[in-house]
């Protein structure tokens, strides 16, 4: 198992997703995903896109308005 981060930071959706879909595609199933964000929206819309997808994804409020997502890919 590999873990991945990819820089989100100020980006507006779509940006974010395409980013995180591109970087899946190069990630092995069980591999994680580390995302951070200062949007909201970015991280609610990722986290239901996940979640659609199979996905195993968990959200945390690290600081004010900043959140980390930690999503393991499981599926291809």
């Amino acid at each position: 198992m590999a873990t991945f981060q990819i820089d989100i930071w100020g980006e507006m959706c779509p940006i974010p997703l395409i980013k995180t879909e591109r970087q899946l595609k190069k990630m092995s199933c069980g591999d994680v995903l580390v995302l951070e964000t200062d949007h909201s929206c970015t991280s609610r819309g990722i986290v239901l896109w996940a979640r659609q997808h199979g996905h195993e994804i968990n959200e945390k409020e690290v600081a004010n308005g900043i959140w980390r997502l930690e999503l393991t890919k499981r599926n291809n």
